[in-house]
């Protein structure tokens, strides 16, 4: 992918890196837990081709970011220092642990005129528990370790925070993702006031950002005026 610009962003929870590209409304790409910018780059050609400005960045201690820890609460605060830098922003698209992420920068004030959610969790204690599995790591000394830094990943439960926002959102989620279940993300949807819920199959919890067919939708979807 070739940007235009790379550059970084100094915010309490570190020197945030972050990428931009073309010129238009701005909109975001935000990657999951574990993840990093370039995860997202198959929307950027669609969107430049529909006249947006795309920005992409690594969350806190992730990539090329600065930082010690990546909860959600430290990558709402981060992603909503971004907004505030480079916004205003026309959209945000979210994937994974970036959704919930997304949403507590919303709450925090961070304003974006449309938002896609694709693979989101609902509970963010579900998906801790579901990643310290994967990485044989013991669930309940992880949360633990989350909750004797701040967080709380109990009370952290996105249809609630969902259930205040009126902003056009898009979810998007495929059948057999057996990382976050389709069940939680319908929960999210039918929370967050006149969103659209869109259900694949066969794409996964990672397939799914370079599905053509998914990424020309959210592209659309995002960028509509």
């Amino acid at each position: 992918m070739q940007w235009d610009a790379h550059d970084t962003l100094d915010t309490a929870q570190g020197a945030i890196a972050y990428w931009t590209v073309g010129s238009g409304p701005t909109v975001l790409l935000v990657h999951g837990w574990e993840g990093w910018h370039a995860q997202m780059d198959a929307f950027v050609a669609p969107l430049l081709g529909r006249g947006a400005r795309v920005v992409s960045l690594d969350l806190p201690a992730h990539g090329e970011s600065g930082g010690v820890t990546a909860s959600p609460l430290d990558c709402g605060a981060a992603i909503a220092a971004l907004g505030a830098h480079i916004g205003p922003l026309a959209g945000a698209i979210g994937h994974s642990g970036g959704c919930p992420s997304i949403a507590i920068a919303m709450r925090g004030g961070l304003r974006v005129q449309r938002v896609a959610l694709i693979a989101t969790p609902e509970r963010w204690e579900r998906y801790v528990r579901w990643f310290a599995q994967e990485e044989g790591v013991d669930p309940e000394r992880l949360i633990d370790t989350l909750r004797a830094r701040g967080v709380d990943v109990a009370s952290l439960v996105l249809p609630e925070t969902a259930s205040t926002f009126d902003v056009p959102a898009l979810i998007v989620h495929s059948l057999d993702d057996r990382t976050t279940k389709i069940e939680g993300a319908q929960r999210v949807a039918a929370a967050w006031r006149g969103s659209e819920f869109l259900t694949v199959d066969g794409l996964g919890h990672m397939r799914i950002l370079k599905d053509p067919a998914i990424v020309d939708r959210v592209a659309q979807f995002i960028t509509q005026s």
